[in-house]
C-alpha cells in the first residue's frame, strides 16, 4: 500500500498495487463518501490475491496484468457519510475544472499510469430493473466519450468487459442487471476517462431484498471485478458478445424499501378500501454506515394500486385494518413503527 496524496482536510488517500503485466488497470472507489460497497469489495480482492500468493492462477495473473487501486478516493465524505467532498464538491463531476485535490490526485494516476482499461465503482439507489418489479443488483455502463455518444474501439473495449460482467453476474441473480444512461458529461470522470483513452467502466451497486448490509452485493462485485481483470490480462474479453452489454435496460422506478400489500384503510367518515402503501427511506435517515437501522425513517411515497411495484421487503397485511390518517402521503416512521401500526 502506497500513500497517493491528501485530501483537503489533510486525510491519506492510499493506493494499492499489484502484477507487472501488460495490461495496466486503474480502479477507483468511493468518489461519494457514502457509497462504500466497493470499496470492501477491492480489499477483499486485494487480501484474496495476497493470501493465494503462490497459486497458479495468482502468478499468471500478477504476469499478465499491472493492477493500481485507489479504494477511497473521498475520505473526508467518508468521514461524515456524505456525497460530497469537504469543499461540497462533487468529487464525480470535478474532472474537468480538478478545483479539488481528489479530482487532481485521480486525473495525475491516469495520466501517470496510463491505464488501458478503468473501473469506477459506485452505489446506486434503489432501482429496479425497467419496469420489471425486481431490485437492480447491479448497473453497468461504458460512459459516453461525446455529445453523438459515438462508439470507437476505447468505448467498444469497455463495452466488452461489461458484457462479460453482466453475463458472468446474471448467472447468480439473472434479470437483476441494469444499465444507466450514456448521456455524455463531459465534468464526469466516467466519461472522461473514456475519452483520455482509457477503457472505462462504471459499475454501480445496487440493492438485494434480505441484505441491508450488502454483503451478497460486496461478494458480487469482488467476483464480477476479478473475473474482468483475469479477461482482460489473457484478453478473452474480445471475444465477448457484445449483445450481452447492449441488451441490459435502463434503470426503473418501480422499488419501494417496504411495501405493505392488501391493508384495509378506514376514513373517520366511514369509507374503507384495500390498498398498498410503499415507503422509501429518507436520504437524510440517521445511519453511520449504508445499513438502514431500527431508527431509519421511512416516508410514505404513494398508497393505493401498487401492483405494479416490488420492494426489498414486501409485507402482507391483507387481514389488518388500520385508520387512514395515520399513513398520510410523506409522514414518516420507523420500520417498528409500520410494523406496531400494523399489529406485526
Amino acid at each position: 500500500m502506497f500513500t497517493e496524496g491528501q485530501s483537503l482536510e489533510g486525510r491519506s488517500i492510499h493506493r494499492l498495487a499489484f502484477g507487472t503485466g501488460h495490461a495496466r488497470i486503474l480502479l477507483w472507489s468511493q468518489m461519494h463518501g457514502d457509497e462504500p460497497t466497493a470499496t470492501l469489495a477491492l480489499l477483499d480482492i486485494f487480501r484474496l490475491l495476497a493470501t493465494r500468493r503462490d497459486e497458479k492462477w495468482v502468478r499468471r495473473l500478477a504476469e499478465e496484468v499491472s493492477i493500481q487501486a485507489i479504494p477511497l478516493l473521498n475520505p473526508d465524505g467518508a468521514e461524515r457519510f456524505r456525497r460530497y467532498t469537504a469543499a461540497d464538491i462533487d468529487l464525480n463531476r470535478d474532472a474537468i475544472a480538478l478545483r479539488t485535490p481528489e479530482a487532481n490526485l485521480l486525473r495525475n494516476a491516469q495520466r501517470t499510469f496510463r491505464p488501458e482499461f478503468g473501473f469506477n465503482l459506485h452505489d446506486q439507489s434503489l432501482a429496479s430493473v425497467g419496469p420489471a418489479p425486481k431490485p437492480a443488483a447491479m448497473s453497468l455502463l461504458a460512459p459516453a466519450l461525446d455529445q453523438q455518444r459515438s462508439t470507437p474501439l476505447v468505448r467498444i473495449k469497455a463495452m466488452r468487459v461489461g458484457a462479460l460482467v453482466a453475463k458472468v453476474v446474471s448467472r447468480y441473480v439473472p434479470g437483476h442487471i441494469a444499465t444507466y444512461d450514456d448521456a455524455f458529461d463531459p465534468r464526469a470522470f466516467g466519461d472522461s476517462m473514456q475519452s483520455w483513452g482509457t477503457s472505462t467502466l462504471l459499475i454501480e451497486s445496487g440493492q438485494w431484498p434480505g441484505d441491508p448490509e450488502k454483503e451478497t452485493i460486496r461478494k458480487l462485485n469482488a467476483m464480477a471485478i476479478l473475473t474482468a481483470l483475469k479477461a482482460i490480462g489473457d484478453e478473452t474479453y474480445q471475444t465477448v458478445d457484445i449483445d450481452d452489454y447492449r441488451l441490459l435496460v435502463p434503470n426503473g422506478k418501480r422499488m419501494f424499501d417496504i411495501l405493505v400489500r392488501g391493508v384495509t384503510i378506514r376514513r373517520s367518515d366511514g369509507w374503507t378500501a384495500k390498498v398498498d402503501i410503499g415507503f422509501l427511506v429518507q436520504p437524510d435517515s440517521p445511519k453511520t454506515t449504508e445499513i438502514v437501522g431500527p431508527d431509519s425513517q421511512f416516508s410514505v411515497k404513494e398508497v393505493g394500486d401498487l401492483s405494479p411495484f416490488g420492494a426489498l421487503e414486501i409485507i402482507d397485511a391483507s387481514a389488518r385494518t388500520i385508520d387512514a390518517a395515520t399513513v398520510r402521503v410523506d409522514s414518516t416512521m420507523t420500520k417498528p413503527q409500520i410494523l406496531n401500526l400494523l399489529q406485526l
